[in-house]
């Protein structure tokens, strides 16, 4: 019990502080306490899906707010400076143009779900990264929280389970 509540302690301040990941202690836990992986994985991800929805609501209030929009509109109402695309310019435009896609994906609904969910298993985007970036679309917090504990979930019972597939 000690060593799950530990769990989602963990994953809730992994979820702000990516430096500190939930998985090490994850294995650690597992190897070394006794208690069901299963159980610690689970704690972890509701600890961690605690705090992305604090940040999604937190994007998603931020984005709203009057002093925000009031410094965007300025921003784009600067003018583009001209200027000739050199080779870094050609290298730097490629990496652009695949996060413009990806930008676009999660733009919709159905594929911002499968996004989110590919990004909770795989860490790829940063789910810090897609949990800002979902507070800005019309992606309701249910829908995100259902997705992003379900796919650390995944990830985390998957970590806890090793110790155990690996004979600790």
């Amino acid at each position: 019990m000690i060593a799950a509540l530990a769990a989602a302690a963990v994953g809730l301040l992994s979820a702000f502080l990516p430096f500190t990941p939930a998985e090490p202690y994850l294995i650690a836990a597992a190897a070394t306490t006794g208690a069901p992986p299963v159980a610690l994985g689970v704690a972890a991800a509701v600890g961690q899906t605690a705090g992305k929805i604090l940040i999604f609501l937190g994007a998603r209030g931020a984005i709203r707010s009057a002093w925000l929009q009031r410094r965007l509109s300025r921003r784009s109402a600067a003018p583009a400076r001209p200027g000739r695309l050199g080779r870094l310019g050609r290298m730097l435009a490629r990496p652009k143009a695949a996060g413009a896609r990806l930008v676009e994906v999660m733009e919709r609904p159905h594929q911002s779900t499968g996004l989110l969910l590919t990004s909770a298993v795989t860490g790829f985007p940063p789910l810090l990264a897609a949990s800002v970036y979902l507070g800005r679309t019309p992606m309701r917090p249910v829908a995100f929280a259902a997705t992003c504990l379900l796919g650390r979930a995944i990830r985390f019972v998957t970590v806890a389970l090793a110790p155990q597939l690996a004979g600790y």
